[in-house]
């Protein structure tokens, strides 16, 4: 029977009528079949692959595919396409299987990235950090299909330049990230191959640099009065003011002190608690008066949920804009190598020449007490340390005094 339009349009007029099945099949010939969904009349093609197998008791092993529908597939392109089919199955290529490989092929870093990101359980801020790893580094080979990105492409591209800035040690995290990604792809069937496991960092390139940068008493004299110019001459805003100022009042990390919200903050209390801490314990800060006066400040300012906010809609200050902005103070000061973090050191430091106990400073950064101390040191020393950052306010009030 030759087969047409007409009867491919009464094919599916009669499947229609069959209320016992939810597809009939039709042969068209040549492996080729039409399927038709006896409730909508939705029709497609299938092609039917017969591939030699020894192991199979009739001596092939059967599978389906969909090529495509009709009508928007005609029953010429179908006979065509089939047809195609049919060339490769006779030099023993399966089809199928042929285009899961040409699939695997094109998928892309991003692809890889975005995929990586819904699955792993990461708290806010690392994913921040993430993305920034993302858009600063991996992105730029993102769209390319990932088994065409070599060892070398890698390296030039994304490794090498990292290194010329002159960070080692964040070659090192974007690489093992690289590998990390390609190593999540590889289990979870994205790509056949694990790449990139031979790319390593040559040992001249992990020289570390030890920071033991701190103020001396000198230098956070000049520092403050920079701080206090470039404030009062508009150079920074009262969000970066005021972030550097507590930064070096309460001695908190500044990726933690910028994703604190207005909720943690205790006005009635004096309190603020911050929650997503590189150590992974909560730390309640009751606040010395200079630092109830910034936060206090800043809540006239208030915009959204974050004590410092972000100019986007519901983000918090951006730390790679709080770096510009601290580099102004620092250039305004003449302090060169200064970053914000030796603010911190500089916190730990001057408290210790302040004769105030190891273990009170401590547990003021959040550090993980080590030794046999952690094993009986569960009180978290609430009021000593208010006292301390209190007499250190003062201190640091009577500097520029």
């Amino acid at each position: 029977m030759k087969i047409t339009d007409k009867s491919i349009q009464a094919y599916i007029r009669q499947a229609q009528k069959d209320t016992t099945k939810k597809y009939v099949y039709y042969a068209i010939g040549n492996n080729l079949w039409l399927r038709v969904h006896t409730k909508t009349g939705s029709s497609a093609w299938r092609y039917r692959i017969a591939l030699n197998d020894d192991l199979v008791k009739s001596g092939y092993k059967f599978s389906n595919t969909v090529i495509g529908h009709y009508p928007a597939m005609t029953l010429l392109q179908a006979r065509l396409k089939s047809a195609e089919l049919m060339a490769q199955v006779k030099t023993g290529v399966n089809p199928i299987e042929a285009a899961k490989q040409r699939e695997l092929s094109l998928i892309t870093l991003k692809q890889i990235f975005d995929k990586w990101l819904t699955a792993a359980t990461i708290k806010p801020l690392t994913r921040e950090k993430l993305m920034g790893m993302y858009n600063n580094h991996l992105s730029k080979l993102a769209n390319l299909p990932i088994e065409q990105i070599t060892d070398k492409m890698a390296w030039n591209t994304i490794i090498q330049p990292i290194i010329d800035n002159g960070n080692h040690r964040q070659a090192n995290i974007v690489l093992q990230k690289l590998k990390q990604l390609c190593t999540f792809a590889y289990q979870t069937h994205m790509i056949n191959n694990n790449l990139f496991d031979r790319l390593t960092i040559p040992n001249e390139y992990k020289t570390k640099k030890i920071r033991e940068r701190t103020l001396s008493i000198d230098e956070l004299v000049i520092f403050l009065a920079a701080l206090e110019q470039a404030y009062a001459s508009g150079l920074i805003d009262i969000r970066y003011h005021h972030f550097i100022k507590l930064t070096l009042l309460l001695g908190t990390r500044k990726s933690e002190l910028a994703t604190l919200k207005w909720s943690y903050y205790n006005q009635a209390k004096q309190t603020i608690l911050l929650t997503d801490t590189k150590s992974g314990d909560d730390l309640l800060i009751k606040l010395p008066t200079q630092a109830i006066t910034l936060f206090e400040e800043l809540a006239t300012q208030r915009i959204n949920q974050y004590i410092f906010y972000g100019m986007k809609t519901d983000q918090h200050l951006s730390i790679r804009t709080l770096l510009t902005y601290f580099n102004k103070v620092t250039d305004l000061a003449k302090i060169t190598e200064l970053t914000i973090h030796d603010l911190r050191r500089t916190f730990s430091s001057r408290l210790s020449g302040l004769k105030y106990r190891l273990e009170l400073i401590e547990k003021a950064t959040n550090h993980r007490i080590q030794g046999t101390a952690k094993h009986y040191q569960h009180d978290d020393m609430l009021e000593e340390r208010c006292e301390m950052l209190q007499g250190w306010a003062d201190y640091l009030d009577k500097l520029i005094k």
